[in-house]
C-alpha cells in the first residue's frame, strides 16, 4: 500500500486534492490544524509522516496546501504591515514549507513527489492585492522548492510548485467579492475571466504527483487563468 500525505486537507484546495487523489485510486492521508496537527510547529511534520507511514505502509507523495491571509493581522503595504502579520504569515506560508521539505525529502522513496501550493502574487504586484507579507512569503517558496529539487534529484525525488491565481476558496472570499477585483477579472485572469476552481488546481497537483511528470522538478506551474501573462 502507498499514500499521499496532504497537509491542509480541510482547506478549499487541500480538500480538492484529497478528492482527486482518492478518485485516481491512491489513498490520501489528510492532516489539518482542525484535526490537531499543526505542521507549522516543530516536530509535527515528522509525526504526521510517521503516522501516515504506519497506517498506509509507504508515503510516495506529499502536498503542502497550508496557507493563510494576514489581512486581519495587519498585512498590507510595506509601510503598513505590522510585525505580527509579517511574522505569522511567514511562519505559516513559508516556514511550514521548509519544515515539510526537511522532513519529507529523506523520507520519500525514489519516484516520490512533493507539490507545494504557491501563489501568483509570489511573482507579481497588484494594487488590489497589496499584502507584502503574503506576497514575499509566496515568492520565497520559489527558491526554496528549487533548492530542495536540486538536492533531491539524485535520489529520484521531485519537488514542484503550483502558482495559483485567484481560487474560489473561503480564504479568497474578500478578494473575490471586491467590486474592484470583480470589474478587473477579464484583465487579471483573461482565460475564463473568473476565479479558478479548487478542483482545477487539484488536477495539476495530481499530474505532478504522477509518473507522467517524472521528468519535471523545480518547476513553477501556473494555474492562474493567465494572471502571469500581464
Amino acid at each position: 500500500m502507498s499514500a499521499v500525505l496532504v497537509a491542509g486537507s480541510d482547506g478549499g484546495i487541500g480538500r480538492a486534492c484529497v478528492a482527486a487523489i482518492e478518485t485516481a485510486g491512491t489513498s490520501a492521508h489528510g492532516v489539518d490544524l482542525s484535526d490537531g496537527v499543526d505542521i507549522t510547529a516543530p516536530g509535527q511534520v515528522e509525526q504526521a509522516l510517521a503516522e501516515a507511514t504506519a497506517r498506509h505502509g509507504r508515503i510516495t507523495g506529499v502536498v503542502h496546501a497550508v496557507g493563510m491571509s494576514g489581512r486581519f493581522l495587519g498585512d498590507g503595504g510595506v509601510a503598513e504591515c505590522t510585525d505580527e502579520a509579517w511574522h505569522e504569515v511567514h511562519r505559516v506560508n513559508h516556514e511550514s514549507v521548509f519544515r515539510l521539505l526537511r522532513a519529507a525529502l529523506p523520507a520519500l522513496p525514489e519516484g516520490g513527489s512533493i507539490v507545494v501550493i504557491g501563489s501568483a502574487l509570489g511573482t507579481s504586484v497588484d494594487d488590489d492585492f497589496r499584502t507584502v507579507a503574503y506576497a514575499s512569503a509566496k515568492g520565497a517558496l520559489i527558491q526554496l522548492i528549487r533548492t530542495a529539487a536540486r538536492e533531491a534529484a539524485p535520489r529520484g525525488v521531485r519537488v514542484n510548485l503550483i502558482s495559483a491565481g485567484l481560487v474560489a476558496t473561503p480564504m479568497s472570499l474578500r478578494a473575490r467579492t471586491s467590486a474592484s477585483v470583480k470589474a478587473r477579472m477579464p484583465a487579471l485572469m483573461p482565460l475564463g475571466a473568473a476565479p479558478c476552481l479548487p478542483e482545477e488546481v487539484a488536477q495539476a497537483v495530481l499530474w505532478l504527483l504522477s509518473p507522467s511528470s517524472g521528468r519535471t522538478t523545480g518547476a513553477v506551474i501556473p494555474v492562474d487563468g493567465g494572471w502571469h501573462l500581464r
